[in-house]
């Protein structure tokens, strides 16, 4: 007998509106995205590194040509691999990733807590989509009458259905994968000229306002939004529940080097090594994860974990209901 009570997100803003925003019936897009694909005029693929063909065949040479030069040259990480996907040949990214320090502020004596022993044998990692416990998972879940692919599929909705408003919110249709909606948000937040990330050179107000507005619905909403999507995500889907359950108290670290505030800000190395130099050591943190106390969580090598505690608090609630 299903015990579970219907969650109401306390502070959420009503999502019946977000329809507009959700395919009714998800081949209808896919259909349509095929016939315009279809329609559209190939491109010649480029082979990186290939010199251009030539009906005329030139005559034998001792000096290097154009194409064997660029084949020999060099990559250089800092100057001819600016792309966010460029690799040099070893694997490794040209690039740093800047995180931002994540802060943790003493918990205050009035406030509820837990506390968890940390050890290699009590701490299970996630990231990506093809994880369960991952916002990227595909998981259809139905929020407020509307049927969503996955968490990050409602997430993303509720915040250009905010930052944006519910016309440019409605551009999601398109996006079929937990992965595309979270690129296509990105590129819609840029065509509306509301940056993602702070602008270290502010050229007038009008950016200034846009940057915080972001900033705000994130330290305000985004805690809301996902521990109401994942309760629903669990509580709808019986199989993921007993998953979801059978971490026991085991300790959820999401880990993921491009975020430090959901997520530890490292990769599962790292983390692993993070790990076995705290042992015997214990993590406190509130007992109910908001947007007002986020602040006291503890970090988790380099970040604030903040979905791996919401798991955590929407495990204790599932199984507290199910008793």
């Amino acid at each position: 007998m299903d015990k579970t009570k219907k969650q109401s997100a306390v502070g959420l803003q009503e999502t019946q509106s977000l329809a507009s925003a959700l395919p009714e019936q998800r081949p209808k897009y896919v259909q349509i995205l095929q016939q315009e694909k279809n329609g559209s005029t190939p491109q010649s693929p480029v082979s990186v590194g290939a010199g251009t063909s030539n009906t005329n065949t030139a005559a034998p040479s001792s000096q290097p040509t154009e194409s064997a030069k660029t084949a020999n040259k060099k990559p250089n990480g800092n100057k001819n691999n600016k792309g966010k996907n460029a690799v040099l040949p070893n694997g490794k990214r040209p690039y740093k990733v800047y995180l931002k320090k994540q802060e943790v502020v003493a918990l205050p004596a009035d406030i509820d807590t837990r506390e968890m022993a940390i050890s290699p044998e009590n701490v299970i990692y996630f990231s990506g989509p093809n994880h369960f416990l991952s916002a990227l998972y595909a998981a259809p879940v139905v929020v407020d009458g509307n049927e969503y692919n996955s968490v990050e599929h409602y997430y993303q909705a509720c915040k250009l259905y905010v930052l944006a408003g519910q016309e440019t919110a409605a551009k999601l249709k398109a996006s079929e994968t937990p992965l595309e909606v979270k690129k296509s948000t990105k590129v819609i937040l840029k065509e509306a000229k509301i940056p993602a990330k702070l602008v270290r050179c502010i050229i007038d107000n009008q950016h200034l306002l846009l940057f915080f507005q972001i900033s705000e619905w994130k330290d305000k909403e985004s805690i809301g939004v996902l521990k109401h999507v994942i309760l629903h995500k669990f509580n709808q889907n019986e199989e993921l529940k007993a998953k979801l359950l059978e971490t026991g108290d085991k300790i959820l670290i999401q880990t993921y080097l491009g975020d430090s505030y959901f997520a530890a800000g490292a990769n599962s190395k790292y983390v692993s090594t993070w790990v076995s130099r705290h042992v015997n050591q214990s993590l406190k943190y509130p007992k109910e994860v908001t947007a007002d106390n986020v602040k006291y969580l503890p970090l988790v090598a380099n970040g604030k974990n903040a979905l791996g505690w919401i798991l955590m608090q929407v495990r204790d609630e599932i199984r507290e209901s199910s008793a």
